[in-house]
């Protein structure tokens, strides 16, 4: 079957979006019990929004979110593909789409905000986790991100931070 990719950026058609927040609700709120005013809560205006979105059929499937942290730095963030697409190789294609629009921008270190347990499936894209570097350092200022986590501090895993050179 082939996929469909959309760029979203703020003057994409809401549909994209509305397709980005189905997966994630998805994926996050029914995949993992993540309760949906955590997950919706921290979100970027419309209009500062860069994301990929993966359909198949016309139907959403997986999406991410791009910003970029720090100049030269490209973060890679809320990854998630629907819960009967997991483990189908969706994952892979959407962060090789969201990598190639980062190394587009002349942007070659991109960093993800990894759950502990899909660290794994990001070094076998080429990342390696830097357990220095707390994650939070690349997310946004101004995010409630971290009083959240003090009200639900148990969510069944922890941030980790991978990282990838591409030059």
């Amino acid at each position: 079957m082939e996929m469909e990719v959309y760029r979203v950026d703020g003057s994409s058609p809401e549909w994209l979006f509305k397709a980005y927040d189905y997966v994630r609700t998805d994926a996050f709120c029914f995949g993992q019990n993540i309760p949906i005013e955590i997950e919706f809560s921290h979100d970027d205006p419309r209009e500062d929004t860069l994301a990929i979105v993966l359909t198949e059929e016309h139907k959403p499937i997986a999406g991410c979110r791009i910003t970029y942290p720090e100049p030269g730095i490209g973060k890679i963030g809320r990854v998630c593909v629907i819960r009967e697409k997991q483990k189908s190789g969706v994952g892979r294609r959407l962060i090789a789409e969201a990598e190639k629009w980062i190394l587009e921008q002349d942007v070659h270190h991109i960093v993800i905000n990894s759950q502990d347990r899909a660290a794994a499936f990001y070094h076998k894209l080429g990342y390696v986790t830097n357990p220095e570097v707390d994650p939070e350092i690349y997310e946004h200022p101004g995010t409630a991100r971290k009083e959240q986590k003090e009200e639900h501090p148990d969510l069944g895993f922890r941030c980790v931070l991978v990282e990838k050179y591409t030059d």
